[in-house]
């Protein structure tokens, strides 16, 4: 799991170049590379077409109905569900995308999709591009929230490691339907950005997130990523 440096500052402190620090110099490091290699541009554009094969017909993109605001929970399941999941999670941690693209598709088959659980999804960006990527995702609207959240996940060794993850964000971002005027509009709109960090710190403060991803399952918050043997140890007994 992917950790932070504490931070015991008022919330009018907490800004992005902060987020920039909290990772250590190697980290950001590790981040850059000189060239995205042949063929990503084409995997990319086929795994987004998937993408859009399988939205609703009739859904909307961010120039119809506008981004989501930043408290707006998105979530996955019955609302009813007796059992309730808050994930958090950064863009840019790589357990954080291994869950996603390797345990959660069996948790979903095993427990939301059964209307055991519901998944509440909120962001806590470690660093910047994190940050970007979760304004992204919200610009894109409530239809296609989380197909972006997917993609960015599954591609997610690609745009972080650019060397202008700004830039390969807006490429992702025309390929679902958001423009890069849409994409310009939403990373300038102080609103949702503050709400985005907002989410972070009301997780460090209510639930003493410390690192991603972490899980909050009745009041109680596990840290690391859970394949379904693990997620199945906790939620089983509060089925019972």
């Amino acid at each position: 799991m992917e950790s932070i440096v504490s931070h015991n500052i008022l919330w009018l402190e907490v800004t992005l170049t902060q987020l920039d620090v909290d990772k250590a110099p190697n980290q950001l490091e590790q981040r850059k590379m000189k060239s995205v290699k042949n063929g990503v541009f084409s995997a990319v554009f086929a795994a987004f077409l998937m993408v859009i094969i399988a939205l609703a017909p009739g859904s909307s993109v961010a120039a119809d109905n506008g981004p989501l605001p930043a408290d707006q929970d998105m979530a996955m399941g019955d609302a009813k569900a007796p059992i309730t999941v808050i994930e958090y999670a950064s863009m840019t941690c790589p357990h954080c995308a291994q869950f996603h693209n390797t345990y959660l598709p069996e948790i979903k088959k095993k427990y939301i999709d059964t209307g055991k659980v519901r998944l509440i999804f909120r962001e806590f960006p470690l660093d910047r591009a994190a940050y970007q990527a979760s304004i992204l995702a919200r610009c894109s609207g409530a239809d296609r929230f989380f197909p972006y959240i997917n993609i960015l996940f599954t591609q997610q060794s690609n745009w972080s490691r650019a060397k202008d993850q700004k830039a390969e964000l807006a490429k992702l971002g025309q390929m679902g339907g958001v423009s890069i005027s849409d994409f310009d509009a939403c990373l300038a709109d102080k609103k949702l950005g503050d709400g985005i960090l907002q989410t972070r710190k009301y997780g460090q403060e209510k639930h003493e997130i410390n690192s991603t991803p972490s899980f909050v399952i009745d009041g109680k918050t596990h840290a690391g990523g859970m394949d379904l043997e693990a997620f199945s140890k906790v939620v089983d007994p509060l089925l019972n």
